[in-house]
């Protein structure tokens, strides 16, 4: 007969990643001492932008989150994972920008319209 997997809360997930992190232990090692699939603590970590984390960026982070005791758990995550939304757009931008650049020399070298006109019919 086989078991649910158990549940954790947003708490437990960053206390286990702290865990993790200041632990040295390889990512297998640690998921198999927690029962979890290969992939669930990598999952935790990305959801909580902090997924390219190294040890020494791990480290640095914490001492700034201890320096400052007064923000909550919460706030402290959603810090973390608007960093890496911000993150993210950047590089968004930047493919957005490359895109439309190769779209104004394809125009531009075959003479022909690629962007559709804001009046055209459908």
């Amino acid at each position: 007969m086989e078991t649910q997997p158990r549940r954790y809360n947003d708490a437990e997930k960053l206390q286990i990643i702290e865990e993790y992190m200041s632990s040295g232990e390889s990512m297998e090692t640690f998921q198999v001492k927690y029962g979890m699939g290969h992939c669930t603590l990598s999952r935790w970590m990305t959801n909580f932008g902090l997924s390219n984390t190294s040890q020494r960026q791990y480290i640095e982070m914490k001492k700034k989150l201890t320096e400052s005791p007064e923000k909550t758990l919460r706030e402290r995550t959603l810090e973390a994972r608007l960093a890496q939304l911000e993150k993210e757009l950047k590089a968004e931008k930047l493919k957005t920008e490359a895109a439309n650049a190769m779209i104004d020399v394809a125009e531009e070298e075959l003479g022909i319209d690629i962007r559709k006109k804001a009046g055209a019919k459908q």
